[in-house]
């Protein structure tokens, strides 16, 4: 692999120059605006996606420290909760012909009755939906189908596109499973990747979407924005890979990530046993901020731990570290999520979670990866602000007592 091969990476200090790919070209989802053509060319190449020869085992470890017996008790009764299938959801997969769609609802609409059809990723439309307009029939909306253009072509629904790390690895390609199929459909999305003025605008730099999207090869223009509404020929609706409603998650979440990795990685990479630590240090301060972090951090520098702030990484320079890396450590957070670009089932990860719950994505994750995690109750809210996004507080001293317990100190 060029770029990144040539570069010297050392495993204590890191000191990483931007991996610069030969394609820089930004992803971004053809926009349809004021007029919306009869016509559109279906001419993608299909996605093939060849799972990697290890099997992974369905045996791992779970560990819980530090966790109050109560907390315990209800935390393990989430992770143990949620559902895991090795088969693809092609029978919950719909298809419907004749839709509308309705872009300031994002509302698709069943021509044959006038019903919503729910792409929610939960059992039923949510109660806030429910009492929105958009949720109501056509037969309750001043919509006249007839004087509505219609692309007559058969697509994909493929989700929103979100900025947001953590719910792109966990929401935003839970459709994407669909294109192993053989059918090279359109894509519809919600949503753009970038806020740019237009597709030329180099201003604005790359992002993951833009490695996760461009090196699968599949060409921009397959995905389509609509910003009118418009009625579609047909609309497949896949069964989402993973939902935190339904608790569910499906092998085939991780097939699309590990075809990215296997393209972004060296043909072997050789791991070591030096305790890896992503640190959100660095991050805005309009995202959760952990009092006390850096002080750890200082510590675990001192053993010998990597450090890294994941945010200044390209998406490939952290796969290739968390594949690199056999010790994984981190505060509760989407970096962790990154693991999902394994090509070992060798991993260990010890998570510094929450005191007082526990995310249900780390389940479906360590479902879909066999990877032995540990989870410390070492994260506690500032005052009686319990929210998830709120300021928290890091107990440094349970941290390192459940560091030092798996001999990693």
């Amino acid at each position: 692999m060029e770029g990144i091969t040539n570069k010297i990476l050392d495993v204590a200090t890191y000191h990483l120059s931007k991996y610069l790919s030969k394609s820089q070209s930004l992803f971004v989802p053809r926009r349809i605006r004021d007029s919306v053509s009869s016509k559109w060319e279906n001419n993608y190449k299909s996605l093939k996606i060849n799972p990697i020869e290890k099997k992974y085992s369905r045996k791992y470890q779970t560990n819980f420290l530090n966790y109050h017996p109560d907390k315990l008790k209800v935390v393990k009764e989430k992770y143990y909760s949620i559902n895991y299938s090795e088969q693809l959801p092609l029978d919950n997969t719909i298809s419907v012909k004749d839709v509308l769609y309705v872009p300031i609802y994002k509302a698709f609409y069943d021509l044959k009755d006038g019903s919503r059809i729910n792409t929610f990723k939960m059992p039923g439309i949510p109660k806030s939906e429910r009492d929105s307009k958009g949720f109501k029939s056509l037969n309750h909306q001043s919509i006249d189908p007839s004087k509505i253009k219609k692309i007559d072509q058969k697509f994909m629904y493929g989700e929103n596109i979100t900025l947001h790390y953590g719910h792109f690895l966990c929401e935003s390609i839970c459709r994407l499973w669909y294109l192993e199929q053989a059918e090279k459909l359109g894509i519809l999305v919600i949503g753009q990747p970038r806020k740019a003025k237009s597709i030329n605008d180099l201003k604005i730099s790359r992002n993951f979407i833009d490695e996760f999207m461009t090196v699968l090869d599949l060409d921009s223009k397959q995905f389509l924005e609509l910003t009118r509404p418009v009625i579609l020929g047909e609309i497949v609706f896949p069964y989402p890979s993973l939902s935190f409603y339904r608790r569910e998650v499906f092998a085939c979440h991780k097939l699309v990530p590990e075809l990215v990795a296997q393209k972004l990685l060296p043909d072997k990479v050789t791991q070591t046993e030096q305790p890896l630590y992503l640190s959100r240090t660095r991050l805005k301060k309009d995202c959760r901020q952990i009092l006390g972090e850096e002080q750890l951090e200082n510590i675990l520098r001192e053993r010998n731990f990597a450090i890294i702030y994941p945010e200044n990484l390209t998406l490939q320079e952290q796969i290739y570290l968390v594949n690199k890396h056999k010790y994984i450590v981190g505060t509760w957070g989407s970096s962790l999520h990154t693991i999902i670009f394994s090509l070992s089932d060798s991993k260990n990860i010890f998570c510094l979670s929450d005191k007082d719950d526990l995310f249900i994505s780390f389940a479906q994750f360590d479902a879909l990866k066999s990877v032995n995690s540990t989870y410390i109750a070492a994260v506690k809210s500032e005052g009686e602000n319990i929210s998830r996004n709120g300021k928290k507080i890091l107990d440094i001293d349970a941290a390192l007592s459940g560091l030092k317990e798996y001999n990693l100190l």
